[in-house]
């Protein structure tokens, strides 16, 4: 039975032993906790705990696997349980273990409700996901873990930005770039939007006196994915990247977002400042009322609202007499 103690602490046990083996540190929750079992932190290449954390629910027994096919188990969440997942604060691993058979599956059960997978609250697993070859890659993917290397001191992340372009004249423009002219809300936050970089690009073409238009192939979507990627990689801001996953790869579109930074991006914008500041007392640089470190102001295009003004009146006041 699915409430059995014994047979749950084994579905326990199972997810702790691969976790073990692949050197991660699984932190159980008391019991009695409500959607939740425990969480895991990754470790990183120094063998030190990090911070990044994912959720995780084990449902252990032979009962979970009534109706499976060849190919997919379910798990039929109530409606508690999809509230807890789907805003839960980092991404919630949903494992099905079996235990006789000693199979385990699992799926991110807060992106599959946030992506709306999840038609009327079942959670389809498809079988390949094996909790025992998962790798740590997989299981952190929606919590902001990427295969860029990470780099720990904030000179040696400036050294790289500068050096990361698209390489294409008709679309020039480096992760330097993106960062600085992205900067908002006092440089507290970061905003990064195809429009950025289409703005970036015009005006590089513009100072060439090139008599070329902007031009971006899957190449320069893909350094737009990278920067992305690079900027949760590397802690430099806060951002949900599940959300951004969506966009990325559900939907195959350049996300546009406003988050805030990091300690380490803050950082980072100081130490490009100071720079500046350096430049402008040896003479290389005038000191002027603009910093390449410096807010930008982002804003709504009124042109997208104003043929909408008139009605959103007319639905309001519609709704409004509905209600009356």
């Amino acid at each position: 039975m699915p409430g059995n103690y014994a047979t749950e602490r084994k579905g326990i046990a199972a997810v702790q032993a691969r976790l073990a083996e692949i050197e991660l540190i699984w932190r159980e929750t008391a019991t009695g906790d409500f959607g939740i079992d425990g969480h895991i932190e990754f470790i990183d290449e120094n063998s030190e705990p990090t911070g990044m954390m994912v959720g995780v629910q084990v449902k252990s027994g032979q009962s979970y696997f009534n109706g499976e096919t060849d190919y997919n188990v379910s798990y039929a969440a109530n409606e508690k349980h999809q509230k807890y997942w789907e805003h839960y604060p980092v991404p919630v691993l949903l494992i099905l273990h079996h235990p006789d058979r000693k199979e385990t599956f699992w799926v991110d059960a807060r992106q599959e409700f946030r992506t709306n997978k999840a038609p009327g609250k079942k959670i389809v697993i498809p079988k390949f996901n094996n909790f025992m070859t998962a790798s740590v890659e997989d299981l952190f993917k929606n919590a902001g873990l990427t295969q860029t290397e990470y780099v720990k001191e904030i000179p040696d992340l400036l050294a790289y930005m500068l050096t990361r372009n698209t390489g294409n004249a008709a679309f020039d423009m480096s992760f330097f770039d993106l960062f600085c002219l992205g900067m908002t809300n006092i440089c507290r936050s970061l905003y990064f939007g195809m429009d950025l970089a289409l703005k970036i690009a015009d005006h590089k073409l513009a100072m060439a006196n090139s008599p070329f238009g902007v031009g971006a192939g899957h190449s320069e979507y893909d350094f737009l994915e990278d920067y992305i990627r690079f900027l949760v990689s590397q802690n430099l801001v806060h951002a949900n990247y599940s959300d951004l996953l969506i966009d990325l790869e559900m939907r195959e579109m350049v996300p546009e977002f406003i988050v805030p930074l990091s300690r380490r991006g803050t950082a980072l914008k100081n130490l490009i400042s100071s720079h500046e500041d350096d430049l402008i007392g040896k003479g290389v640089l005038v000191a002027t009322g603009y910093r390449a470190a410096q807010e930008a102001f982002v804003e709504i295009v009124e042109m997208s609202m104003f043929p909408r003004f008139e009605r959103v009146a007319i639905v309001g006041n519609a709704l409004k007499s509905q209600q009356k």
